[in-house]
């Protein structure tokens, strides 16, 4: 919280991500109110969400204020998905290219396999990429790998 350049400027980001999503919640309110595309409203997280706001809340007593879901929650909510997947995927590609280097014969394998149902310069399909069995193998082992920034950290009391 001191004003160092980097704070000032990690208040900044956090301000535009902001603007740009309220103002995004916004312009998809607009569209479901004058009946735009009101069979595809649900159709995503941001849309369900944004319908959740419109009812009023459940399990309030009776008279009491409040919808289920603010804006300001909306904004939370979109902010945990992004930063949430971006930081899972990471790890995920990260995790699987370091067993996979301290594995050769499984990365050789690997790339056997990818050449095999691939071939040598294709861009994979979806189709070929679901016949990929030895490709797929490192990534279970990921979920016993450290998951946050702080996991390498280890405490011991006693």
């Amino acid at each position: 919280f001191l004003p160092t350049k980097r704070n000032a400027e990690t208040r900044r980001l956090d301000r535009d991500i902001k603007k740009s999503l309220v103002d995004l919640i916004h312009k998809r309110q607009e569209k479901s109110e004058s009946g735009d595309n009101v069979s595809e409203r649900n159709q995503d997280l941001l849309g369900r969400m944004i319908a959740a706001s419109d009812r009023p809340a459940t399990g309030r007593p009776c008279g009491s204020p409040g919808v289920a879901i603010t804006v300001q929650d909306i904004v939370e909510e979109c902010k945990t998905f992004f930063f949430a997947g971006k930081q899972t995927t990471s790890n995920l590609l990260t995790w699987t290219t370091v067993l996979l280097a301290m594995h050769p014969e499984w990365q050789e394998a690997a790339r056997a396999e990818v050449i095999r149902h691939c071939g040598c310069r294709a861009v994979p399909t979806k189709d070929s990429v679901a016949r990929l069995k030895t490709v797929k193998c490192p990534i279970p082992a990921t979920s016993f790998r450290p998951q946050g920034s702080f996991s390498s950290f280890n405490l011991v009391l006693g």
